[in-house]
């Protein structure tokens, strides 16, 4: 009596997961390609391009909208048995590749212009000269 009952515990759990999967998968993708183009835009224009800060993010943005693209899109395919990464080894080692690869430099370029901006605010002015567009460049 007690198998009939986890049997149809497991099912349910399942159903749940496939459903979180496909939907709240697609709302990511949306909102995430959404939020990271905005920033795009908004840390591309003129006045931002010479401020190491802005340019560090703008990068950050970039790595962080591939990584999305990378990752979550095959979640809702998944679901629906058209995930190409699950039959093809290739496309499954490249969305790795970028996943890891794209959120890890987002995370690295997001943590140097913390320290640009402690740089910038910094009452040494040998600190402050450290904060340049070469510098975040490279």
């Amino acid at each position: 009596m007690s198998s009939t009952s986890d049997a149809s515990l497991i099912a349910a759990l399942n159903h749940a997961s496939t459903q979180l999967n496909r939907y709240f998968a697609i709302f990511i993708i949306i909102f995430g390609v959404v939020g990271n183009t905005i920033n795009i835009c908004v840390l591309s224009r003129r006045p931002l391009r010479s401020n190491p800060c802005a340019w560090l993010f703008l990068a950050s943005s970039i790595a962080n909208g591939i990584g999305i693209l990378a990752s979550v899109i095959s979640r809702p395919l998944s679901t629906w048995s058209a995930d190409l990464t699950s039959t093809n080894q290739f496309l499954c080692k490249i969305r790795a590749f970028l996943l890891f690869n794209a959120t890890t430099i987002g995370s690295w370029l997001i943590m140097l212009a913390t320290v640009d901006r402690w740089l910038s605010s910094n009452t040494d002015a040998n600190k402050r000269q450290r904060s340049t567009l070469k510098n975040a460049q490279i």
